[in-house]
């Protein structure tokens, strides 16, 4: 994205431009303006789905503790959500000692398939200094069984004898009547419980609560068995589940609706120890992106912003795992690290951001196209070589379309109706080495252009004005796999690729000569150009076209008097770089780039830098 001027001369035929590029007078205005995001970030299907099934709950308890969860909640991801949610709710500030809590989960309103539930939650102190502390989730009981019932001793009661044999488990050292002597009148009051129960069998979970002084003592138990008529208590069953009262779960609204996204968010919105200015703000519109698309965009999000942009509007493309779909997304950074997220469109395999031309989308079509007469003498001018066919705007715009997406494919399309030539290797070889000076080893793998790359020049010149366009008569284009440069001096350069050249534009006296690189597409997998048009259509393009659009600029830029015109405005106003290849080289950079956003997405420029819009605006007036 370079320009070499070999030789001072210009076309003189291109003077007629000059008058139209006078600054403005006015005031500055001085808004805190944004930059456009150039540097794109691959984002990998494969890394998405690596955050598609990463639970939020799992991986926020999991970065705080060591942790295990019953097999049951592998099963059931809601159920998981609203246990591991209570967990998280219920842990203590400090764990000096193992303490286990029962929790009681009530069925969840709007998940027509919860259940009552009952869990018990474990936490467990760290052994040594390095390790995590420790919770444990284990199920207990569902439905009615899962509701914990507070047992009371009764006034007056004949309390029933333990069987001589039963089992139990959770006690202290497993040491049962040590506890109960400890405890006797919990023993009683399960006892009573069962005692006055009218159920044949039993299973519930069962409070008791004692006081001595100020002391008050709450334990929970777990009780199954059954009951005989004469009273006689069999297959009885006592686990103690915690010295702590039972727990009801009041779980948040977002407990099921959080994702890993979510988690790593908040982790970057929430950090202590960072400066304010490395923070992320709040985010508005993931809410109205279609259910698959809100996880990946969090991912683009989080991508973007740990690489450090700030205050830009980002174009990105997120492809959506287990699919050939990609959502074109602009991300716009602003005050504050707050992110506003719109979805313009969709693209499947390059549907959009890589379809050839269309006449509709011909700057100048809308004000040409009122009748067929009018169109026809706009043709006649903007495209001399169509022969258009039909006897309505509409067979008109469909026989025209039909030759641009056919015909555009081709270096004839070019010469014909732009009188831009098209080289292929061999010219391409002569025209360097004669005009510019290239030597043999500047001249390896040159190329003839594709099909589908000369569509996206085709697509590029439709954005631009008859006045602009005609500006590029006599141009030519080549194409090569990557720019060389020589390195050392005269009697022992050597040769050296580089790789991240997009393009380069030379002028020498009347010859004017442009060569695209394969790096021109280092983005075309990951930023777009463009927006949504006024009817809400994405207006977009592959950023491709923006490496085409730059070369242009450079073109433009070199005309007599334009680049004196454009910085004059840019001092007088203030105006800050468009992007930071821009800011790198403001003298020979700023122009192209600035131009390359007029064609590719003049809503950004318009509303952003308002005062370049109106400046390229009258330039393509003529």
């Amino acid at each position: 994205m370079r320009i070499i001027h070999l030789v001072a001369g210009l076309i003189a035929a291109m003077t007629v431009l000059v008058d139209v590029i006078a600054a403005d007078a006015g005031t500055t205005d001085r808004r805190e303006q944004t930059v456009y995001q150039t540097k794109g970030i691959v984002l990998q299907p494969r890394d998405i789905a690596d955050w598609v099934g990463a639970s939020y709950w799992e991986q926020k308890i999991g970065g705080v503790f060591r942790f295990a969860i019953d097999p049951r909640m592998q099963a059931d991801a809601e159920e998981r959500d609203a246990v591991l949610a209570t967990a998280w709710q219920l842990k203590p500030e400090a764990i000096a000692a193992e303490s286990r809590i029962v929790a009681f989960i009530p069925k969840r309103p709007g998940k027509p398939l919860s259940k009552d539930v009952a869990y018990q939650i474990v936490f467990r102190p760290r052994t040594t200094a390095q390790e995590k502390n420790t919770v444990e989730t284990r199920f207990i009981a569902e439905g009615t069984a899962a509701k914990p019932i507070a047992a009371s001793m009764p006034a007056v009661a004949v309390i029933p004898q333990l069987p001589r044999s039963y089992s139990y488990a959770g006690f202290p050292n497993n040491n049962l009547p040590s506890y109960w002597a400890k405890h006797p009148r919990e023993m009683q009051t399960i006892l009573s419980w069962i005692a006055g129960s009218a159920n044949p069998s039993f299973d519930q979970i069962l409070t008791t609560r004692s006081v001595a002084g100020v002391v008050v003592r709450e334990t929970c138990f777990r009780v199954t068995g059954a009951k005989l008529t004469s009273g006689l208590i069999t297959n009885l069953a006592i686990v103690l589940l915690g010295e702590t009262a039972p727990a009801t779960a009041s779980l948040p609204s977002y407990y099921n609706a959080r994702d890993f996204g979510d988690l790593q968010i908040e982790s970057i919105q929430g950090q202590a120890d960072v400066p304010e200015r490395d923070k992320l703000g709040a985010i508005t519109g993931l809410s109205e992106l279609p259910v698959a698309e809100r996880l990946p965009a969090k991912y683009a999000i989080w991508q973007y912003f740990m690489k450090g942009v700030r205050d830009a509007e980002i174009d990105a493309i997120v492809p959506l795992p287990g699919t050939d779909r990609r959502t074109l997304l602009t991300l716009r950074f602003g005050a504050g690290n707050t992110i506003s997220v719109q979805r313009i469109g969709e693209d499947r395999k390059g549907s959009i951001l890589e379809a050839p031309g269309e006449l509709r989308r011909v700057n100048g079509f809308d004000a040409s196209s009122t009748d067929a007469p009018a169109l026809l003498a706009w043709l006649k001018k903007r495209y001399p070589a169509v022969v258009p066919k039909g006897g309505t705007v509409a067979e008109l715009e469909t026989s025209v379309t039909a030759e641009i997406q056919t015909k555009s494919a081709t270096p004839a399309w070019f010469k014909d109706n732009y009188g831009i030539e098209i080289l292929g290797r061999s010219e391409a070889q002569s025209q360097l080495a004669r005009l510019f000076q290239y030597q043999p080893q500047q001249l390896v793998d040159l190329q003839d252009f594709t099909g589908a790359e000369l569509q996206v020049l085709e697509v590029a010149l439709e954005k631009m004005s008859d006045q602009l366009v005609s500006t590029f008569k006599g141009l030519q284009i080549a194409r090569q796999k990557a720019a060389v440069d020589l390195i050392g001096v005269s009697a022992t350069k050597f040769a050296i690729n580089n790789p991240m050249e997009a393009g380069v534009a030379m002028v020498r006296d009347k010859n004017r000569l442009i060569t695209i690189f394969d790096s021109s597409r280092l983005n075309a997998e990951s930023l777009f150009i463009g927006g949504a048009g006024a009817d809400g259509k994405p207006k977009v393009a592959g950023e491709a076209l923006k490496t085409i659009a730059h070369e242009l600029g450079h073109m433009a830029a070199a005309m007599p008097g334009m680049r004196a015109a454009f910085d004059g405005l840019v001092r007088s106003k203030e105006i800050k770089p468009v992007t930071w290849y821009a800011a790198s080289n403001p003298k020979d950079e700023f122009f192209p780039e600035a131009f390359s956003l007029y064609v590719g997405d003049p809503e950004w420029l318009k509303n952003n830098r308002p005062d370049l819009f109106k400046w390229f605006e009258a330039l393509g007036k003529g």
